[in-house]
């Protein structure tokens, strides 16, 4: 018998319901499917565990070696985290101008759970903040699901992905809460210079508005691009920092990263005690990583990072040179983070109608699996993913090259 017949009317909350990854809904739809005699070339996750070709740091592995058999951390961690670890993250993050006490740092399951707090602490429903377009598709799902608004303010892509500052402020009114930042970025690979980011600062300065910047790839820069911590520029509004061990570590799968509050001037006082009601509501992320993160932190020599970043500069490099040689693709020259945004022409390719089916059919054809752009509120484009063996990336380049190739119109004659 039916549940209605029988009386019953259980329902979803509406949170849940509209708490969707468009990610994987799109790539679980099924239209994602190889050609099965070529190798299945994945580029579309940024789990730089994948391929296996990045370890982390053996200090990493002997950290948590060491608190596992010590066998002392395998308990309930007090709000708002280990002391040692937060005092560990607040040493690795003050700055000159911006000071970091242990009070103001918040232990989280990754950066994703940081993201969640910051963004709970600072929306009610009805509110409405600034996202970046094009910009990870994790920050909807956590403002869908509490009727929060979405306001996207332009990223240009003949500016490196540099924000267009007067969109940006043309977005903000009365019920603006903050200003999410993401640098180094995905899903484009821009890094913003000093004299950018410091624009960005006087929006929010002008406007009295926090800002929420995403540095969970903070450090990961090649090409002669350097990165700056919002907080090491400014302590003017208060920055409510997001990060983690996940990928600069190469570990997303051990879940820890944190919040930090930049607030010399005491505005996010309110904030700091509502961030530790959430986190004693979910006690907290992994005892014996937590244990572990001091030497973690300051113990892994600058060759780990600089080899990460080798391999990215060299990938990336590999990846624009010959994306750059097919007429229909637009690639812009990523200078940070995993990843790598390029435009197509639809209009000089025959049977593609949009970035969705250019990654379908290319998937179908040539086994080479990437992400199109719409996931990223950005038609027309799509996302490449850095961390795969150069012989790899080489291949599957050759293969969108070949695609592209296969599907040009033909010109017409004068």
């Amino acid at each position: 018998m039916m549940a209605e017949e029988q009386g019953w009317n259980i329902r979803s909350s509406f949170e849940s319901r509209h708490c969707i990854n468009p990610i994987p809904k799109l790539v679980d739809g099924g239209k994602f499917k190889p050609n099965p005699d070529k190798q299945l070339i994945k580029l579309n996750i940024g789990d730089p565990t994948f391929y296996k070709n990045l370890p982390p740091s053996p200090v990493v592995i002997q950290a948590v070696t060491d608190v596992l058999q010590a066998g002392k951390d395998n308990d309930y961690k007090k709000t708002p985290g280990m002391a040692e670890a937060r005092v560990a993250v607040a040493k690795k993050f003050s700055y000159p101008v911006n000071p970091v006490h242990e009070d103001h740092v918040i232990i989280t399951s990754g950066c994703a759970q940081a993201l969640e707090f910051a963004l709970t602490t600072l929306c009610d429903p009805g509110t409405n903040i600034l996202i970046l377009k094009p910009g990870f598709s994790m920050y909807k799902v956590n403002t869908d699901s509490r009727q929060v608004e979405d306001r996207y303010y332009n990223l240009l892509p003949e500016k490196s992905w540099q924000a267009d500052i007067e969109h940006m402020e043309s977005l903000i009114d009365d019920k603006t809460r903050c200003i999410i930042l993401v640098n180094p970025s995905n899903p484009c690979g821009s890094v913003y210079s000093k004299e950018h980011l410091l624009e960005i600062v006087a929006v929010a300065e002008k406007h009295r508005l926090p800002i929420i910047t995403d540095e969970i790839y903070g450090g990961v820069v090649f090409g002669g691009a350097e990165f700056h911590a919002l907080a090491s520029l400014t302590d003017r509004v208060p920055i409510l920092t997001c990060s983690g061990i996940g990928k600069s570590q190469l570990v997303p799968g051990w879940r820890t990263g944190w919040l930090i509050l930049h607030d010399n001037h005491g505005r996010l006082e309110d904030v700091r005690v509502c961030l530790n009601n959430l986190w004693a509501r979910i006690l907290g992320s992994c005892g014996p990583i937590q244990a572990a993160l001091p030497r973690i932190l300051s113990e892994v020599p600058d060759e780990f990072f600089q080899n990460t970043n080798r391999h990215l500069e060299a990938t990336s490099t590999l990846a624009y040179e010959k994306l750059a040689s097919v007429p229909c693709i637009l690639p812009t020259k990523p200078q940070g983070s995993i990843y790598m945004l390029f435009g197509i022409n639809v209009d000089q390719l025959d049977g593609i109608a949009d970035d969705v089916q250019f990654a379908e059919q290319l998937m179908s054809e040539e086994s080479v699996f990437i992400l199109p752009g719409c996931i990223f509120k950005y038609p027309n484009y799509l996302r490449i993913v850095l961390l795969a063996p150069e012989t790899l990336i080489s291949e599957a380049m050759d293969r969108i090259a070949a695609f592209c190739q296969r599907r040009m119109k033909a010109k017409r004659a004068e």
